[in-house]
């Protein structure tokens, strides 16, 4: 229990390092290029060592992987080592589950991506467009869905936990770039 609920946090906070490194061009592309490899191996790893994790990280890798997200030279490294070591190794996975939380992840990716581009259409005093622009910046979906799996009683409720510990590891990786972001275009000015 306690592994997962310190490698997801490490796997959320080098995921968004990596997405911001090339997408906001907000940190290092060097240092996200060689954090890659660590992140896909310990990616990989912690599919392999439970059929719970494996289910939850594989529907993540299906979500971003549908929508067009493995987009940069690091990412596409690290999911070349996951998808080598899955090969050699094996997981087990559950596969209704596995539909469930890879369908929330990718409606997530694609509720996270109709919030980013229609920035300038959202009402900020709607209360239904900022609760929207709030469900899908935070992909509440995905975690509702591992919620439901935990209630029903097929997961370990550890890992509803560890998915609320990847995603703050994420937000809190993406406030900090963004503020870095802001520092140095006061400095500038």
């Amino acid at each position: 229990m306690y592994f997962y609920l310190i490698s997801y946090p490490v796997l959320g906070a080098g995921l968004k390092y990596i997405d911001d490194a090339f997408d906001e061009k907000t940190y290092s592309r060097k240092i996200a290029l060689v954090i890659a490899p660590l992140l896909g191996m310990l990616w990989a790893y912690t599919m392999t060592t439970d059929p719970f994790s494996a289910t939850i990280l594989s529907a993540i890798l299906i979500g971003v992987f549908l929508r067009g997200k493995i987009d940069n030279y690091a990412h596409i490294i690290g999911l070349f080592i996951i998808i080598c070591s899955i090969i050699l190794i094996g997981i087990n996975l559950f596969f209704l589950p596995l539909v469930l939380l890879a369908t929330a992840a990718f409606l997530d990716e694609v509720g996270n991506d109709v919030v980013d581009y229609n920035q300038e259409n959202i009402d900020k005093n709607n209360f239904w467009h900022m609760s929207m622009v709030h469900f899908f910046d935070q992909r509440w979906l995905t975690k509702i869905a591992i919620l439901y799996v935990v209630l029903i009683g097929l997961f370990p409720f550890y890992f509803f936990f560890a998915m609320l510990l990847f995603d703050g590891a994420y937000l809190a990786v993406r406030l900090y770039g963004r503020s870095q972001k802001r520092v140095k275009n006061v400095a500038c000015v």
